[in-house]
Parts: structure tokens; C-alpha cells; sequence
């Protein structure tokens, strides 16, 4: 396509206000403008109207004057049918989300036309380095996401004026979009569209008028005097409203102590195999503990689990990152495809693992479709705030945070998981960690503050005086963990702590990854400090304050593979190593050969663990 020119419906710059024929125009394509599903089957859309709606989509504002929108015309119906095949299995994924009476009402809606469209356009935006940083980027770099959004509501609105209609399938892998439009890296669908000549524009949005949810009142939606104000949507139905954030509802139930009389037996028993006392160290000392945890003999084989709790951090404007926040959800986004390490880790050895997103800020639209591993939307917030500046969260949020972790724990206790890990993901959680160890401890920053994710020597030096500054702004009281964690932590710091709490208090073993999930450990062990027996540490992360997270909690950890990521790599292999002791031991004990005779050989546990819910 040539280059585009300025068009001739362009008015002179004298001019401020159009005349009231011009303005109402305007106002009218605005309120007219309906999402499409409905074509008339084979009739071609004209080239020249094309070529108008494209330049109107093209004259979009964009940060920096990046224009990093790219517009992909798909004609190829045998390009289309795969796309829509993606379509189809989307949508049947999300109808599992919405109970039967609504699920039925979902699939009964036509909510694409891309057969019987005249063509397809794939909004895409270009995220490649560009040589120099956009103008207006740096600290909010989704805004070149954001001017993409702008190009396809011009083109939305163009098409409206042309009489064209537009229909956006947003159910769509876009996975499938980049392979089937050969989108090179770093270059991500906005939207998928279909145009053509419609059967009719609706009078009111289709989920209007078909009761699925009602337009809001523009006085709910503004918030005057510049503070965000919720008020409740009475008349959204509940089921359409989005998820609400986890109650700050922590139980306060006492964690009880390791059975003892069961590690007593357990070492007893091991007496009489006629080895030298502690000859099979960490060993044995690992399979102690976890006749501790289960107070049963023989000893049942573990059933691991692993949580990988995801946020985002506003402190990462302040260059404490080498990356941007948006890797968090980019490799979020690889976890759940299956392609990360954790992943294969979890897979190869029976693992149970679920994603838990207490937080992102990024395009979750690049999340897979049909995952390998699932996610689950436990959102308190879209991401913490900079805690350079300001609070990271309010302490209520904070005790949120801690709730969804706990409701975590308790739906994985509920699917059989004796044994649990947890793991994250935060660009920019290392900051967060090293300023809740410096409140918890008196440590001075200088002495914590590591590279993270590769920082150099003057990012490390920077990222030490944002966590000096943020000490010296908020002061957080260290007898108060839950203080710390609001002022200066992050949400899914808090998230494990609470994990933590409540998988012991449900008799669940727990295996901390590296620093930042050692750091919630501390944080929760602060709290109940009963909490510091049913944790073990998988592994020494490289990250300098580790070493003091470690010390603080009093445990030694299992290994030390030089690890400087975390994600739960860590935690995985500890969940197998754990198993893998138990299972050896097991082996040797001869009550092992009685058993068998009654089935009990091998089988997990079934003594009952309370708690409820679903991943």
C-alpha cells in the first residue's frame, strides 16, 4: 500500500469547534458504532472504501509519535477457517468459566463472522527496539500497546461512517495469529477484525439487548475531585460482573506443632536397618521431617504441588530491572504454554503446578488460550504501587493479598497435595525483597541489594538507594510484618506468606523457592512463628540477601546450584528430592512388605485435610 497523504476531509488548523451538522456527525458515529457478527456472504468490500477506513485508522494518536500499529488484510478463506478453528476451541474453553444457565446463554451468541465476512484485518503493534527509547515510554511503557487500541477505534468508527461493519474476535489464541500471519518477534496482535457489509446494525450493543449485561451510567464511571471512588454496579448481573479480590479473611487458627511421637518412631525404626547412626544425613533427616508433617507410618509418599504466584511492581520505573514489567506476564505467558524450565521440571516429575495471578499489569492476551498449566485469577490489585513514592499497597490489600494465598492453598489441599511448593514471578520483586529484609532486619541497603535480573554495578547502586529512599519515606514497623509488607513489599510476596500460613495450618509440608519466596517465608514466620518448622528450603539463590533470609529463618538449605531465577525452579526440584527420599527410606522399612499384602503400598495418605475450593 503507498504511502498515505493527508486527506481532504481535514480541517484548517483556525479551525476550533466543527459546525453543528460536522459535530453531530461525529456524535452519531460514536453512538451508532455496533460490533458486527452478522455478514452478507460474498460480497466484496470496495478497495477505495477500504483504503479510507485504513487511513482513518492510520491517523490515530500515538505515544511519542511512534505509530507502532501494523495492519494485516487476510482474504485466504483457508487462512480464515484455521483461525476460526482456533475460534472454536477458545470458545469452548471460556464457556467453562460461567455456570450452566450462563454458559448455555454464551454459546447460543454468534460471536464472529470471519467466514462470511468480506475480509479480515489483524491489528497488530510493533514492540521491537527501535534504537533509541519512544518518547513518553519510559515509565509507562503499555502506552505503546495503548496507541495500537487507538488505531482500531479509528478504524472502528471509519468503517461505522462508510456504513461498514466491524466485529473485534478477541477469542482467539494469539499464538495462532502469529503463526498464521507470520508476525515476526517482537510484533503482537492488537485486534483480530472482521469487515463487510453487515445484515443489520443492531440498535444496542447484542450483550445489551440480550440481557447479558447493561450499559453503566456515565455518573458511575466518573470519579470527580481526583480520587478513584467504587461504587457498587447494581444492575450488572453477578455472574457477568468480573471477579471480586479475595476478603481480607485470614484465619487465625494455630498452627500446630510436627509429630514428634511419629519422628521418634520413624528414627527408631531406622535403628534397626543396621546402618551407622546418620550415615544417610540430609537424607534422612529430610524423610524425618516429613514423617513429622504426616504423623503417620509407614511413610505415605508425598503428593506435590507448586504455586507460582504472579504481580507486577511499580517501583520498576525507577531502572531497578534490566527488563521491563512487561516480561512478567511474557513469561507468565511461557510457564503456562508449558515451554518454561518449571514447567518441564513440574511435568517430568509429577508436580502439580497452577499459576496464580495476585497482580500483572501486562497484555493478557498473549496468555495461551488452552494452557498446559492453568491460571487462576486471584487479582487484588493490577500491580503495587512505586514504592519509592508511595505505598506499595494499602495494608488491606496486603491482608487480601495474604488471603488469596491461602485460598490457594486450600484449593490444592482440597485436590490431594501433601506437599507444596511455591514460586514467583515479579519483575522487580528482588527490590521489593531486599527492602522488606532491610526493615525486618536493620540491614543496611548497601549490603543486600544484588543484580537481579542483570543489573550492573550502577544498577545495583541505583536499585540500593530506591530501597534506602523507600525505608526512609514510609519508616515500616518491623514488629509489624504486615506493615512492612504494604509499605515497601509486593502482592505476591504477600501472597505466599499467607500460602504458607495456611498450608501448615492444614498439615501441608511447604518448600520455599529462592530469596523472594524465602523473604514471604520470613515475613509469615514473623507473624506465627510456629509457622518455621513445616518449612524447608529448597535451594541458596544467588541474590546477596538470600544469605540473610536464609539465616533469619534458620534453615539450610537443600542445595545450592548456583540458581539466580525464580519461577519455582528451585522448589521443584526440592518437592522431588523430598519424594525421592521418602520413597528410598520407604523401600527399607520391612513393615513395607506387610503392607502390600493390604494394598497400602505406594498410596498417598488418606488421612482427611480440610479446606475446599478449586484452582
Amino acid at each position: 500500500m503507498p504511502a498515505t497523504h493527508e486527506p481532504s476531509y481535514l480541517v484548517p488548523e483556525a479551525v476550533v469547534a466543527f459546525d453543528e451538522g460536522a459535530r453531530q456527525a461525529v456524535y452519531d458515529v460514536i453512538a451508532l458504532r455496533r460490533d458486527v457478527r452478522q455478514f452478507e456472504p460474498g460480497r466484496a468490500l470496495d478497495r477505495a472504501v477500504l483504503r479510507r477506513i485504513l487511513e482513518a485508522a492510520h491517523l490515530a494518536p500515538s505515544v511519542g509519535f511512534s505509530q507502532p500499529w501494523g495492519f494485516v488484510v487476510v482474504r485466504d478463506e483457508a487462512q480464515r477457517a484455521r483461525i476460526r478453528e482456533s475460534f472454536l476451541r477458545c470458545r469452548q474453553a471460556e464457556a467453562a468459566r460461567f455456570p450452566e444457565g450462563r454458559r448455555e446463554k454464551y454459546l447460543s451468541y454468534r460471536l464472529e463472522g470471519i467466514l462470511e465476512a468480506s475480509l479480515n484485518v489483524c491489528v497488530a503493534v510493533d514492540l521491537r527496539p527501535r534504537g533509541e527509547a519512544i518518547l513518553g515510554t519510559i515509565v509507562q511503557p503499555e502506552a505503546v500497546r495503548a496507541s495500537a487500541c487507538c488505531a482500531v477505534q479509528n478504524l472502528w468508527l471509519a468503517a461505522r461512517a462508510e456504513g461498514v461493519g466491524v466485529g473485534w474476535v478477541s477469542i482467539v489464541e494469539p499464538a495462532v495469529l502469529r503463526a498464521e500471519l507470520r508476525l515476526p518477534p517482537g510484533v503482537e496482535p492488537i485486534a483480530y477484525l472482521c469487515l463487510g457489509h453487515p445484515v443489520a446494525f443492531r440498535r444496542r450493543p447484542m450483550l445489551e439487548e440480550s440481557g447479558w449485561r447493561e450499559r453503566r451510567a456515565l455518573d458511575e464511571v466518573v470519579h470527580e475531585h481526583g480520587i478513584w471512588q467504587d461504587r457498587d454496579d447494581a444492575s450488572t448481573p453477578a455472574a457477568g460482573r468480573a471477579s471480586e479480590p479475595p476478603r481480607s479473611s485470614l484465619r487465625t487458627t494455630a498452627i500446630s506443632p510436627l509429630d514428634a511421637a511419629a519422628m521418634d518412631a520413624f528414627r527408631a525404626q531406622q535403628a534397626t536397618l543396621g546402618l551407622p547412626a546418620g550415615s544417610l544425613g540430609r537424607i534422612e533427616q529430610l524423610a524425618a521431617w516429613w514423617a513429622g508433617v504426616r504423623g503417620e507410618l509407614p511413610l505415605p509418599l508425598p503428593a506435590p504441588g507448586l504455586a507460582v504466584f504472579c504481580a507486577d511492581h511499580g517501583v520498576v520505573a525507577e531502572g531497578v530491572s534490566a527488563t521491563p514489567s512487561s516480561a512478567t506476564t511474557a513469561r507468565l505467558a511461557n510457564v503456562m504454554a508449558g515451554g518454561a524450565a518449571v514447567s518441564a521440571l513440574a511435568a517430568r516429575h509429577g508436580v502439580r503446578l497452577v499459576a496464580v495471578d495476585v497482580g500483572l499489569t501486562g497484555d493478557l492476551s498473549a496468555l495461551p488460550c488452552a494452557p498446559v498449566v492453568p491460571l487462576a485469577p486471584r487479582v487484588v490489585r493490577r500491580g503495587t504501587g512505586n514504592l519509592r513514592r508511595e505505598p506499595a499497597m494499602t495494608r488491606d490489600e496486603a491482608a487480601c493479598a495474604m488471603e488469596a494465598g491461602a485460598e490457594t492453598a486450600r484449593a490444592l489441599a482440597a485436590q490431594g497435595v501433601t506437599l507444596a511448593g511455591v514460586g514467583d514471578i515479579g519483575v522487580g520483586n528482588t527490590t521489593a525483597s531486599t527492602a522488606i529484609l532491610c526493615a525486618l532486619t536493620g540491614a543496611p541497603p548497601a549490603s543486600l541489594a544484588g543484580p537481579g535480573a542483570g543489573l550492573d554495578a550502577e544498577g545495583v547502586a541505583r536499585k540500593s538507594g530506591v530501597v534506602a529512599d523507600a525505608l526512609a519515606l514510609h519508616v515500616p514497623d518491623p514488629t509489624d510484618p504486615l506493615d512492612v509488607l504494604a509499605k515497601v513489599g509486593g502482592l505476591e510476596i504477600a501472597a505466599m506468606a499467607g500460602f504458607a500460613l495456611e498450608a501448615a495450618r492444614l498439615r501441608m509440608g511447604v518448600v520455599v523457592d529462592g530469596l523472594t519466596a524465602c523473604t514471604a517465608a520470613l515475613c509469615a514466620v514473623r507473624m506465627a512463628p510456629a509457622l518455621r518448622p513445616w518449612l524447608l528450603a529448597a535451594h541458596r539463590s544467588a541474590e546477596p540477601a538470600a544469605a540473610l533470609a536464609l539465616t533469619e529463618l534458620g534453615l539450610d538449605p537443600i542445595f545450592d546450584l548456583g540458581l539466580g531465577v525464580g519461577e519455582g525452579i528451585g522448589a521443584v526440584l526440592g518437592l522431588h528430592l523430598v519424594g525421592t527420599c521418602v520413597s528410598t527410606l520407604s523401600g527399607l522399612d520391612p513393615r513395607r512388605e506387610l503392607a502390600r499384602g493390604s494394598g497400602a503400598h505406594g498410596v498417598v495418605a488418606s488421612g482427611s485435610v480440610s479446606g475446599g475450593g478449586s484452582l
